[in-house]
């Protein structure tokens, strides 16, 4: 049961560090990174 947690955990970590990745890309900076995601 907990190699399913750490799995899962390992999946999210990738995916977030790809999603970040792929966001981080286009804007290099962070407040307009977060400007255009609508959180600032």
């Amino acid at each position: 049961m907990k190699l399913v947690h750490l799995c899962y955990a390992a999946l999210g970590i990738a995916v977030a560090r790809w999603i970040f990745k792929r966001e981080a890309v286009p804007a290099p900076d962070p407040v307009t990174r977060l400007r255009s995601s609508g959180l600032l």
